[in-house]
């Protein structure tokens, strides 16, 4: 057929279409069938965001950077698995747990190199405490999260709908998940980085498909960061085979995403090199990390470390996104009711936004079969999670214009029509500022705490019941190190990186540390006599302790109190206490205890 184009002649035609490869709307005789399949598919238009993506990232940047100075580390994962060896290249000494062993080496040393070098250089400048080198890595996560999702907002807007696009952007500012997500010092952090520049990659279609760049980011997320990640890319790999035949562009795309798996194993013969002369052996961190979480067999893997009924995700997801949860379930049924209803792709709403709702119920119903779970496994899907909702919001308006006209008029309309835009929006926010403060209220005494030793200190700092809060040894002077008492806790302590004089000398990247295993079966070496301890952080709570653990805050025979804040004690305080930050006048039940620095008294 003369009238038939190919792909890539109407892409060097140029001008317009939704930038896929597709010819214009303006050119209907140049178009054909499957053409007009495909662009039904992907959106034949392009449209502008609401607010420009410049703007978009200024307000991303001081939200994230708010998280970078104030949100809490709840995972002690974060701490032992990252902080402490990334200031163990840094600076010559820190805690190191079974996984940096190269008995095991599920952990790779070119992904905390890379974040090692960068707090590196903070410490170039001078009279800087090692706090700041801290804080300043939280606040380069925040940039690289504020770019990525500003990204993501500009593609959205542009290629899918600009009123979904405006949504996601309130939605994920206004978000308590993103908030703890976003600076975090976790692969799954930095996968949910990768993921979301990979999904705009996939989704922007306006000058032609960037398929090669999805592909490459979602590798960068999965093999630097967390191999898991990778499961987000089928969804859109998917799609793109799709759209691929209906075009008769099949062989094209493959290629694209051929060219994409090249250059993502270009990416794992790098990281396997670093890998290599980190731990003088060759490992495949990525797959060892499949290996070990999928097939370690009976007595070992994830589970040891405990399992969470079906449903934890449901709660975690509902306390950090509230109503927002309730309508990312909701966004593919109400696309099936809304096309069934009308009968035709309306306006704004388009068969599109079905495939990028995918991802987020993927990756929700594979963790949850899962029996061990972590809040931190699902921050890779926080930005889905997000425009799901925001495409059942955008749905819930869209139905709502056509209603609203029928049941009112004039400045009644302009009202129901504000109220139903703004107080949804205004309530969620609510809650998740609600749900920030009464974390960041109740837990962040360990930020605090340890930065109050004196910079000359020297000595052992003892942890007992609080070693799972300790915040890194960038909150300690050179001079100090960190050592275990016995608590009741009975499962595998970290051990040491071993310290040498040499400066570029860090032999505890290759050396087999001792009472390592990955059973999570405790080693009594790991702990010091108490005697041997010169500080101490502990926290006091007016409750029995268990066994093993001493209120030392009150043996002042002992120790005296340094410096002491307040600590949510939640096991004693009620479910909205614990939920949301309430005023103190509101009679709502909480219990607080104390959360000091002990030093040994004078003998």
């Amino acid at each position: 057929m003369a009238e038939v184009r190919s792909r890539g002649q109407a892409r060097r035609k140029g001008a317009g279409g939704d930038g896929g490869g597709y010819p214009t709307p303006s050119s209907p005789e140049r178009v054909s069938i499957s053409e007009t399949n495909a662009e039904k598919l992907v959106g034949p238009h392009v449209s502008h965001p609401i607010i420009s993506p410049t703007s978009a990232f200024s307000i991303l940047l001081v939200v994230r950077l708010l998280s970078a100075v104030y949100a809490t580390i709840p995972d002690c994962d974060e701490v032992f698995n990252y902080w402490e060896p990334a200031h163990y290249l840094t600076h010559g000494y820190g805690l190191q747990t079974w996984e940096y062993s190269p008995v095991y080496a599920i952990r790779s040393w070119a992904y905390v190199g890379l974040h090692a070098i960068a707090t590196r250089a903070i410490s170039l400048v001078p009279q800087l405490e090692k706090t700041y080198e801290f804080y300043g890595l939280r606040c380069l996560f925040a940039v690289f999260c504020a770019y990525s999702e500003k990204r993501l907002y500009a593609v959205v807007s542009s290629s899918i709908n600009p009123r979904v696009g405006i949504l996601y952007l309130v939605l994920t500012i206004g978000s308590a998940g993103m908030f703890h997500a976003a600076a975090a010092f976790l692969p799954s952090t930095f996968a949910m980085y990768t993921t979301m520049l990979a999904m705009a990659s996939f989704m922007d279609r306006r000058w032609g498909s960037r398929s090669v760049q999805g592909v490459v980011w979602f590798a960068v997320g999965g093999l630097l960061g967390w191999p898991f990640s990778m499961a987000m890319c089928i969804p859109f790999v998917l799609e793109e085979i799709f759209v691929g035949c209906i075009a008769w562009d099949l062989v094209p795309t493959l290629l694209r995403l051929a060219k994409g798996g090249a250059v993502s194993l270009i990416l794992l013969a790098s990281i396997v090199g670093v890998d290599y002369l980190a731990y003088r052996k060759l490992e495949i961190v990525p797959l060892n990390i499949v290996l070990y979480n999928v097939f370690s067999g009976a007595g070992k893997g994830p589970n040891v470390y405990g399992t969470e009924p079906w449903w934890f995700y449901l709660a975690n997801l509902t306390l950090n996104f509230n109503i927002l949860l309730p309508l990312a379930l909701a966004s593919y049924p109400l696309l099936i009711l809304y096309y069934l209803a009308c009968r035709s792709v309306a306006i704004g709403v388009t068969p599109r936004m079905a495939s990028i709702s995918l991802p987020f119920y993927l990756w929700l119903a594979v963790f949850t079969t899962q029996p061990h779970k972590e809040e931190r496994f699902m921050f890779v899907a926080y930005p889905a999670l997000c425009i799901n909702a925001a495409v059942s919001y955008h749905i819930i308006l869209t139905v709502w214009g056509g209603l609203s006209g029928r049941l009112t008029n004039g400045k009644a309309r302009e009202f129901l029509d504000r109220t139903v835009i703004v107080a949804p929006l205004s309530l969620a926010m609510i809650a998740s500022i609600g749900r920030i403060l009464a974390v960041t209220s109740g837990y962040s005494a360990p930020l605090h705490v340890y930065s109050v030793l004196p910079s000359d200190a020297q000595g052992y700092l003892c942890l007992a019941k609080e070693w799972y809060r300790f915040p890194s040894s960038y909150f300690l002077p050179d001079g100090i190190r960190v050592k275990f008492v016995k608590s009741a806790f009975d499962g595998l302590l970290p051990g040491e990186f071993p310290e040498t004089g040499d400066p570029w000398s860090r032999p505890g990247t290759w050396m087999i540390p001792s009472g390592m295993n990955d059973e999570n079966k405790g080693d009594p070496s790991k702990y010091v006599s108490l005697e041997l301890c010169d500080y101490m952080v502990e926290s006091y709570f007016s409750r029995p302790v268990e066994e093993f653990e001493a209120d030392y805050a009150l043996d002042q025979g002992q120790w005296e109190s340094v410096y002491c804040e307040n600590f949510l004690d939640s096991t004693q305080t009620g479910m909205l206490g614990r939920t949301l930050w309430v005023p103190s006048w509101v009679p709502v039940k909480k219990s607080w205890g104390r959360y000091c620095l002990l030093k040994r008294a004078a003998r």
